[in-house]
């Protein structure tokens, strides 16, 4: 058995989001292209005779409840260990801001046990989509790929050179749950935003200039009624020739440059006005 790995958990962000219907499971079924970037978690899981997960600085989920710790109970289900392993987990990727960070924690713990319990036969994807709808994009690897169902699917997109995005962070925080109940039927419409911009990564032809004009999340307008900063704050960025989307179920904010120049440059604007803005690398 092997001793202990550490894995960085990126974040993610939403290039563009469509709602294409509602399940019978209690979910809505979607199609989005996701992007990790650079702004990671680091996450070290090692064998123990008991389940532990120590996450700093603390998420508010009440103990055992975290997705890393349902990641463990979820292998072990799968693989017929028993649900024990010590998991230390270091926070970047602030929580709830539609950034993936509880689900790519889940994602590095399904990846870390399976190279300590040395597991070759089992379908991680699988498992990770009994824990979290985000987790499956994770557990797969890749940088970009459209996301279908409730997230279950994941289909890979070709890598891109690595891009630059401006990421605007909120000191608030949005229950995904709460978004999608705020959804209304005229709230839809991204679906050929999510197509083109899936075409454009097959293809090969992504631009900075292509993915902004494509970056349109159905999940816009109810994160916007439950959190009107995230108005306000695209409001201030429009007003000097910025135009912010929402990643996932928000708040987080961004945008994408044209190289790393802009992006500082953009950064440096919304800082400017008394924002939390940071340029990153996308896919790279």
């Amino acid at each position: 058995m092997t001793r202990a790995v550490t894995l960085l958990a990126p974040a993610k962000i939403n290039l563009a989001l469509a709602i294409t219907g509602e399940r019978t499971d209690g979910y809505h079924e979607l199609r989005s292209v996701f992007a990790t970037i650079d702004l990671a978690d680091r996450v070290r899981v090692a064998p123990s005779r008991t389940l532990e997960v120590r996450i700093a600085p603390g998420v508010g989920a009440p103990r055992g409840d975290d997705l890393a710790s349902r990641a463990v109970r979820a292998m072990a289900a799968a693989t017929g260990h028993d649900a024990a392993a010590f998991v230390h987990i270091r926070k970047r990727v602030p929580v709830a801001a539609g950034l993936g960070g509880g689900s790519s924690d889940a994602g590095a713990v399904i990846r870390a046990l399976a190279t300590i319990w040395r597991i070759g036969d089992v379908d991680l994807v699988a498992v990770a989509a009994t824990v979290g709808s985000d987790v499956p994009f994770f557990v797969s690897g890749a940088r970009v790929a459209l996301v279908s169902g409730r997230g279950e699917r994941v289909d890979p997109l070709p890598d891109p050179t690595a891009m630059n995005v401006v990421i605007v962070r909120s000191r608030l925080r949005l229950s995904t749950t709460d978004v999608f109940a705020a959804l209304r039927s005229d709230d839809r419409g991204a679906i050929v935003s999510v197509d083109s911009m899936r075409d454009a990564f097959a293809r090969g032809i992504a631009t900075a200039q292509l993915l902004r004009e494509n970056a349109r999340n159905d999940l816009l307008a109810p994160a916007e009624r439950l959190c009107p900063e995230i108005v306000e704050t695209r409001s201030h960025a429009a007003q000097r020739g910025i135009h912010l989307s929402l990643s996932g179920s928000g708040p987080t904010l961004f945008t994408v440059a044209d190289d790393r120049r802009d992006a500082l440059r953009m950064a440096r604007i919304l800082r400017r006005i008394g924002l939390a803005a940071h340029a990153h690398t996308m896919a790279g």
